[in-house]
């Protein structure tokens, strides 16, 4: 009994903590975005009071959970606040800076993280500030922040009619109405597959009208008015027969008719269904919004801190902080837009000498602007009044750098060269510095921004600045996706990157540099066949035909390809399924899909599959063996996705899989079955990959040895090792795993048999 009290209390105490995190966040957010504008305004009363309050209010909260430490620091904050209360002190700009400092102690004692100054330390020098003089001389901050109405910071106050729920269980109500969608393209599904059912009732019918004039002629000749002599055994069963036909008809008539009548009904349910799931996923994902000053609040430190030690005096802007968003969507804009304004910051933003003789103000300003847009979207536009892009610059620097070539610049008009800064490898600084510099260029941002299903722009004039506007769903809105097969997979493109699908003959393409190329709309386009980028094998030679291929037109960015498939299925709603962790790091796959018949299809990542097609020089994939058409292989995996992602590339090759679900059912199908290799996970319940391999290898029945390969995400050196002992023919960690290599091993192995 003591046990389990102990156990509940340990429970208890855990979720007391997270939910005093969720609480100890929105504080210390409300508490930075006050610290600035009281450095901005003077000790205003109202502001100060605000500030104080919630100092004492995370104080107390702090000390209800017993973190002493976070207690202490508060307290001592606090007393301080006291005093700018009774007008005994005026905090300098040093102080403020004492002030954040502080609240980044706090903050990394909040997340189990090593704080920049230890708790003494800040409290040492909290308590050293009455000891002066009572007062000490206000200097003006190098850094303001100005909101618009309704930009304050998330945290100011809680709306009435509001309640507090845990961002997992957000997310799992998410999780379900994805669910719901999932149900809804199974029951279309259904129906789809019953109209081909009542399809084919024409054809019967078309049958039985042909034989109608038979039956009644039988009718008329074996029993009826023209009765003819035939042998009396054959008259009843002759009857019979034609009663018997006669029923059928009217039995699949009526059957016609019901089948019709219930298809009717069913896409009336689903009709209700899809309304339904829709109003209850609408209303799931309209709690997920949060105001983007949730997201865009802590930049206000983040620029005065900046401003403080660079000698450049900025001021940012927020508008429109109100203006709320799905909170998935600005946690993935946080670090793109943390980006810009570095970008902004470092590099256009001028020191104050060179602004004033350029006959500017000696500060400059960092505008954040949210504005709704059509079409349930929302512009996030990062301004800045600096030097602006220098095209020359941009262009030098590509070639300098290897971006482009000397050729393809001078081709370049004066707008496409400034788009040149959103590929990977740019920058015009030749200083790499903390803040921006690595030649990473915007390359992330567009990157996060087309993932999102959005786009960017921007605009420049040299001398007056630069403004990158980031255009993006207000929600996390399901996908539509693109259903094609290539080989004997079927395969998911994201339609936001599908430009353009068409046919074309082989004898209308034409070489470029040797790789197919075809024109379309003036444009040449370069050619690759998905399983190529894909690195799977072709399952058999080329067939000859000048039959027509269907290609598909993607576009990521300033890139674009044509990808040659086998058949373009339809489009339809998609919910990507994530890999999970293990295989978040495997190429050009994105997650997975099921479709409405239940199979499951991997989602491609067109950014990735531009990349890898456009390389100078592309791996042909080896084509396959003659004898390794009928060569059959057991997957063993517990991951449903890891356990497709398996079978999709190894049948792509041309091998026959079977799949097991862990090592107890792989022992069952191998007693069963022969099989000429088993590609098997290792973190697997009931028996794991280490114990089914000692298993096969202590009752091999090959006299080659059946080959064996591990494919896990476990890849420290003991693990290698325990493989290598119970006697595993290959290692390959998913981290690191490519289908290519992958396939290159098994038909390595499979050789040496």
């Amino acid at each position: 009994m003591q046990l389990a009290m102990a156990g509940s209390n340990d429970a208890f105490r855990a979720h007391l903590l997270e939910t005093f995190r969720e609480e100890a966040e929105e504080y210390l957010e409300s508490i930075t975005a006050g610290l600035i504008d009281l450095e901005k305004s003077g000790s205003e009363p109202a502001l100060v009071e605000s500030v104080y309050r919630r100092i004492h209010s995370l104080k107390g909260a702090a000390r209800a959970v017993n973190l002493r430490e976070i207690e202490s620091v508060c307290q001592t904050l606090e007393t301080v606040f006291a005093l700018v209360k009774r007008g005994e002190y005026t905090p300098g700009v040093d102080d403020f800076d004492l002030f954040h400092r502080t609240l980044a102690v706090v903050k990394a004692l909040l997340r189990g993280e090593r704080p920049p100054n230890t708790p003494g330390e800040v409290i040492g020098a909290l308590r050293a500030i009455p000891s002066g003089k009572g007062s000490r001389e206000r200097t003006d901050p190098a850094v303001r922040e100005s909101r618009a109405p309704g930009g304050e910071a998330a945290g100011h106050g809680q709306n009435g009619g509001t309640v507090r729920i845990a961002a997992q269980k957000l997310d799992l109500l998410t999780a379900g109405a994805d669910d719901l969608l999932t149900t809804r393209l199974f029951i279309t599904q259904r129906i789809r597959e019953l109209e081909e059912m009542g399809g084919r009732f024409a054809l019967w019918q078309w049958k039985h009208s042909q034989a109608f004039n038979d039956l009644h002629l039988i009718r008329r000749k074996a029993f009826g008015e023209e009765k003819a002599v035939i042998p009396p055994e054959l008259v009843l069963p002759l009857q019979r027969a034609v009663e018997f036909l006669e029923y059928n008809r009217e039995f699949v008539t009526y059957l016609q008719h019901d089948l019709a009548t219930h298809l009717r009904a069913m896409e009336i349910d689903r009709s209700a269904l899809e309304a339904s799931t829709t109003e209850i996923s609408d209303l799931i994902r309209d709690a997920a919004l949060l105001p983007a000053a949730s997201m865009l609040a802590p930049f206000s430190a983040f620029v005065r801190e900046f401003s403080r030690t660079s000698g450049k005096s900025v001021d940012l802007m927020i508008e429109g902080g109100d203006i709320e968003v799905d909170r998935r969507i600005l946690d993935a804009l946080r670090e793109p837009i943390m980006h810009l304004v570095r970008n902004s910051i470092d590099h256009g933003i001028e020191d104050p000498e060179t602004r004033i003789a350029r006959k500017k103000p000696a500060g400059g300003t960092v505008r954040i602007r949210v504005s709704p847009r059509s079409g349930s979207r929302v512009g996030i536009e990062v301004a800045d009044d600096g030097a602006g892009i220098d095209g020359n610059e941009i262009r030098r620097m590509a070639v300098e750098n290897g971006v482009v070539t000397a050729g393809e610049n001078a081709a370049l008009t004066d707008s496409e060269a400034i788009w040149l800064i959103f590929r990977s490898g740019m920058t015009t600084s030749r200083v790499v510095t903390d803040l921006s510099g690595r030649g990473l260029g915007l390359a992330i941002v567009e990157d996060t921004v087309s993932r999102l299903g959005g786009e960017v722009t921007v605009s420049s004039t040299r001398g007056r600045g630069t403004t990158i506007t980031l255009v993006v769903p207000v929600r996390m809105a399901t996908l539509r996706g693109l259903l094609v097969r290539s080989e004997k997979q079927i395969y998911v493109l994201p339609m936001q990157q599908v430009k353009q699908v068409l046919r074309v003959r082989p004898k209308d393409l034409s070489l470029n540099d040797g790789r197919p190329t075809a024109r379309v709309a003036g444009e040449t386009i370069e050619i690759v066949r998905l399983t190529d980028v894909l690195g799977i094998p072709p399952s058999g030679p080329p067939s000859g035909e000048d039959r027509p291929a269907s290609l598909v037109i993607i576009a990521y960015g300033a890139g674009k390809i044509a990808c040659l498939v086998d058949e373009v299925i339809r489009v339809q709603e998609i919910v990507v399924r994530p890999l999970g962790s293990q295989l978040r790091f495997v190429r050009r796959i994105d997650g997975a899909v099921i479709l409405g018949d239940g199979r499951v299809a991997l989602v491609l990542d067109p950014l990735e599959l531009i990349q890898d097609a456009t390389q100078t020089e592309r791996p042909v994939p080896p084509p396959p063996l003659p004898d390794e058409a009928p060569r059959q292989i057991l997957v063993v995996e517990d991951s449903v996705t890891s356990r497709v992602l398996l079978q999709n590339v190894l049948e792509g090759a041309g091998y026959q899989v079977e799949t097991a679900v862990d090592g107890i059912d792989a022992l069952a199908k191998l007693k069963e079955h022969e099989f000429d290799m088993v590609v098997s996970d290792v973190d697997m319940p009931r028996m794991n990959g280490f114990a089914l391999t000692e298993k096969i290898r202590a009752e091999d029945r090959h006299p080659a040895g059946l080959p064996v390969v591990l494919v896990t995400s476990l890849d420290s050196p003991e693990d290698r090792e325990q493989g290598r002992a119970v006697g595993a023919d290959a290692y390959i960690v998913k981290s690191g795993f490519e289908t290519g290599g992958f396939v290159e091993t098994v038909r390595r192995l499979m050789r040496r048999r």
